[in-house]
């Protein structure tokens, strides 16, 4: 099987073809309709013929099609979409998953997402709340999705019991509705030099539609343990806050401000001008009340020796409390309903970054930013297998040596040199020969935050954020262009195109300007997580057809590829890691965005029992991978592969 022509010859051009097809299905409505619950089939389909298309040109059917079938007698919708350019959706991934079901072949399928159109627009100024259909046309001015049919299904009506004239007339409304939409965002996206961009993100869309089927396994009997060694530290954490505090109850806010500000005597929290920072003020209390919820608390300056007691005991209480809620209990419940599997969704137009975000689906447990620590309660599914981690090595700290054309960022790449060395060494104003492990351990927190303009901290912080400013001047003088730029202007346009919006952008009198870390930071974190990532994921799950491997791709956090496979594609695994992330990223990105990469990528690959086993034994190159597997097997370890990949400025 061969790459399909779209990622072969990339060519955002296509768009501009009118041999497409616009589609919109009517589901019933378990779980907001999802394809991927098996509980639901499709009510109708309808989907119109751009005037291109091979059937308008053959006279053989009209513009518009409608259907009633379920998956199974859908094919000439199939078939036109397989003979179109491409096919246009508002929420795409959405139709996609059921496109899927009804037999089409997603990795030969370029979308165009009208919701995702309208986001790459807005750049940073609105999210999903703002991307419907109806927002989408009410902001042009056009009559949106109103009507009686309408109403019943956001009020939780099933689609299959309304009236199928209403219906069928609803949605052939809609996707006139989504075809006007995609026209106009068609001819705005090409003036605004924006269409590579819509292409990059619509080509993750199939990716996405096929990786959420999966979801990633925990593994019981870890999660149980776990479990039950957090409850017990929660229960004693509990015991000492009531021996601490006494009987208050914490849900009471007179009891909680008279504890806090009168007891214990904490100073309130003071605004510009010192004034206390307060509850808004009501006819009850018009000058408002002391805060006391949980950000306020943690907030507080502990100046004696029980106030400092008290806060380091209610920030442990409240750790626990939230590493309980939000994730372990449920776990738990995952394991005991779902047997273990825990299923996501990702969103493509959520973030102001434009990376992706993600939302879990029964359980609200979401897949891409778990406790380090909770890492390895995930599992292989399948006896045997592995859970493959592929990541861009320190890609955001690359992205902003190019963005800054920084020659001493470059000259650190490419020699290797150790970026966490060297903050320890300036933090603790020691020789980097000096530094100790846990001290390097501890600066990672540290190094790459004045790429996201943090100035502010310890003083032995602040001295590093100062090193770093004037050590990488290539980056510094980047962003302070960007600042600049916004200042002047109000919007920032990146060197691939991407624009970013601060309208209200205003320095004050002593040279604060609050938007400054957020212009620091959104380029970079865009290019690198929104655009690199996504093409080395996109190109990846292509490869792992092509090649036909067993693995699959299961997640996908930010700057790495997770996967489970057989041992015996442990090498596999590393080569299409070095491919995707390195070789198919320069290419794409000269090619569709004309920028010529000039800071080597770096790859990283982990092979293990469990996600990011914490205990693992290092993979070393002259080892046999298949001893090494049978190892796994028998449980002697719990990891068989980890190595930098290489490192490569090829074009």
């Amino acid at each position: 099987m061969s790459l399909p022509k779209f990622l072969t010859e990339p060519n955002p051009g296509i768009y501009w073809s009118n041999n497409y097809v616009v589609l919109d299905f009517e589901t019933t409505n378990a779980s907001k309709g999802s394809a991927l619950d098996p509980k639901n089939r499709l009510v109708l389909s309808v989907w119109s013929l751009g005037p291109g298309h091979p059937r308008l040109q053959g006279g053989e059917a009209s513009r518009f099609q409608a259907s009633w079938s379920n998956e199974f007698g859908l094919g000439d919708l199939v078939q036109d979409i397989r003979d179109a350019d491409f096919v246009v959706a508002h929420n795409a991934k959405f139709e996609l998953q059921w496109l899927e079901r009804c037999g089409l072949d997603l990795g030969r399928t370029l979308v165009w997402c009208s919701q995702i159109g309208d986001y790459v627009l807005g750049g940073n100024r609105w999210q999903y709340a703002r991307l419907s259909l109806e927002k989408c046309a009410e902001r042009r001015g056009w009559a949106g999705k109103v009507g009686l049919v309408s109403k019943l299904i956001k009020a939780g009506v099933c689609p299959s019991e309304i009236p199928k004239r209403w219906l069928l007339k609803y949605c052939v409304q809609d996707v006139a509705l989504a075809e006007r939409l995609f026209l106009d965002q068609r001819s705005e996206l090409g003036r605004e030099g924006l269409l590579p961009i819509q292409y990059t993100r619509c080509l993750l869309t199939p990716v996405l539609a096929d990786i959420e089927r999966n979801g990633m396994q925990l593994e019981p009997s870890a999660v149980s343990e776990k479990l039950l060694e957090v409850e017990r530290e929660y229960a004693k954490l509990q015991e000492q806050m009531e021996e601490f505090s006494g009987t208050i109850n914490w849900a009471s806010g007179p009891q909680v401000q008279k504890y806090l500000y009168e007891e214990l005597g904490f100073d309130e929290l003071k605004g510009p001008g010192g004034r206390p920072l307060r509850t808004k003020p009501s006819k009850r209390f018009p000058q408002g009340q002391p805060k006391v919820d949980e950000d306020t608390i943690l907030s507080l300056k502990a100046k004696t020796p029980k106030q400092r007691k008290f806060k380091k005991l209610f920030a442990e209480h409240q750790k626990q409390y939230y590493q309980l809620t939000k994730y372990l209990r449920k776990m738990g419940e995952c394991c005991d309903e779902a047997k273990g599997v825990l299923m996501a969704e990702f969103n493509q137009t959520n973030t102001q970054t434009h990376r992706l975000s993600c939302t879990g689906r029964r359980f609200k447990i979401q897949l891409q930013n778990p406790p380090r620590k909770y890492k390895p309660l995930f599992k292989s599914r399948r006896p045997g297998w592995l859970v493959g981690e592929a990541d861009g090595a320190q890609l955001e700290f690359r992205v902003a040596g190019h963005l800054g054309r920084c020659e001493v960022a470059l000259a650190d790449i490419e020699s290797g040199k150790d970026v966490h060395l060297q903050t320890a060494s300036v933090l603790n104003e020691v020789e980097e020969s000096e530094v100790k492990s846990e001290q390097r351990q501890d600066a990672k927190a540290d190094t790459f935050k004045p790429l996201y303009g943090g100035q502010k901290g310890t003083r032995a912080q602040e001295r590093y954020y100062a090193f770093f400013r004037e050590h990488y001047s290539g980056i510094t003088e980047t962003q302070r262009g960007w600042v600049d730029e916004v200042l002047e202007h109000k919007c920032l346009r990146t060197e691939w195109g991407m624009k970013f919006y601060w309208p209200y952008a205003k320095m004050s009198k002593t040279g604060y300007l609050k938007e400054e870390p957020s212009i620091c930071n959104y380029p970079v974190q865009s290019f690198a997580t929104a655009d690199i990532i996504p093409i080395a994921l996109v190109y990846f799950w292509h490869r792992i057809r092509e090649q036909q491997c067993r693995m699959y791709i299961v997640n996908t956090v930010h700057d790495s590829i997770i996967t489970e496979l057989p041992p015996e594609e442990v090498e596999v695994f590393h080569a299409l890691s070095e491919q995707c992330l390195i070789r198919d990223v320069y290419p794409y990105l000269s090619t569709v965005y004309g920028v010529d990469f000039t800071v080597p990528l770096g790859a990283g690959v982990k092979c293990a029992t469990h996600w990011s086993g914490s205990d693992a034994e290092e993979y070393l190159p002259g080892q046999d991978f298949l001893d090494q597997a049978d190892k796994v097997r028998g449980g002697e370890v719990t990891y068989i592969a980890e190595k930098d990949l290489y490192q490569s400025r090829i074009h």
